[in-house]
């Protein structure tokens, strides 16, 4: 997103001197950077809840890894929280720092131009006409609603879906024999394609009928925002942060009512396709170049400059 505005060098990773160094991650190496900055800013994609229903033992070392984030959030001069819910939480957890509201962003353009080519990816990754496929990204862990995705896929043999994602946490991962055995009893309909390069996850979204993401907790998915970057109807659990988010751009159901709502969407095309359109909708909202802006002035704001804007509003 910085690399397109003319008056900033982007540096990534790198050892030299920055006048700003931003964070978005709480690793020490990442840490290690951040402190070497003169302006420090880093972004909150993770809270103490990101974490329930991703790594084993959660409940022996939650309290140890809060402590660790908010020293960590703390030891910036700025910290960007993807949502309001996100800075709720960070203010609940003792991080005093300012902390300024800038979800996710992405580059629509260069996404939605792989919509133009869903025929083709349909074809080589062997979808017919006919095939309703339904997609979900993440990890395969119990905070992305594996066990309700498969649920549904059993549900609705007339659907195909697809998984992308594994278990990149390997021995920490939690649950992983329960996620292991959920995926090994999956129905025929429901596939699995392990950790994908990018391109591959992208291809796949623009050759889908539907995205569906029953997680149990998120911040601000970049799932979500691939998906509406190429056009595809959203269906969500109803959750925190979604309705700040994405308001009614999204449809959102829960258990209870997932396996209606997706057959609702199998058979009526023109529900279909509205959700289609203000799935295209949403997503220039999050469009990077919209973003860019808001970001250069929590740079300002940090270096105690004069800022055009409010770096406190939302979208």
């Amino acid at each position: 997103m910085l690399r397109h505005v003319p008056e900033v060098d982007v540096l990534t990773n790198s050892l030299r001197r920055a006048d700003i160094q931003h964070a978005h991650t709480v690793g020490p190496y990442a840490l290690s950077l951040l402190r070497s900055g003169p302006i420090r800013v880093i972004t909150a994609h993770l809270t103490a809840g990101s974490l329930r229903g991703s790594l084993r033992g959660d409940r022996y070392w939650h309290s140890a890894f809060m402590r660790h984030l908010r020293a960590s959030y703390n030891s910036a001069d700025a910290v960007v929280a993807v949502s309001r819910s996100v800075k709720i939480e960070l203010e609940s957890m003792g991080v005093h720092k300012p902390i300024h509201v800038i979800p996710n962003s992405i580059d629509v353009a260069t996404v939605r131009k792989l919509s133009g080519l869903r025929d083709d990816y349909r074809e080589r990754l062997g979808i017919k006409p006919d095939q309703f496929l339904i997609v979900g990204v993440g990890q395969v862990q119990p905070r992305k609603g594996i066990a309700t995705f498969i649920e549904c896929a059993r549900a609705l043999p007339q659907a195909d879906f697809c998984w992308i994602g594994g278990m990149i946490f390997g021995p920490l991962a939690d649950r992983r024999t329960e996620m292991r055995q959920l995926v090994a009893d999956a129905p025929s309909n429901a596939h699995f394609t392990g950790p994908i390069n990018r391109f591959e996850v992208l291809r796949r979204l623009a050759a889908a009928d539907l995205f569906f993401l029953p997680s149990l907790q998120e911040n601000c998915p970049m799932a979500v925002l691939e998906a509406a970057a190429v056009e595809l109807p959203i269906l969500l659990r109803d959750i925190s942060p979604y309705e700040e988010l994405f308001g009614s751009d999204c449809a959102y159901g829960d258990e209870d009512t997932f396996v209606q709502k997706i057959e609702a969407l199998i058979t009526d095309r023109e529900l279909l396709t509205k959700l289609s359109r203000t799935s295209g909708e949403m997503a220039a909202r999050f469009d990077s170049s919209v973003k860019s802006s808001r970001m250069l002035d929590v740079y300002r704001s940090a270096a105690g400059l004069p800022v055009a804007n409010s770096v406190d509003g939302f979208l």
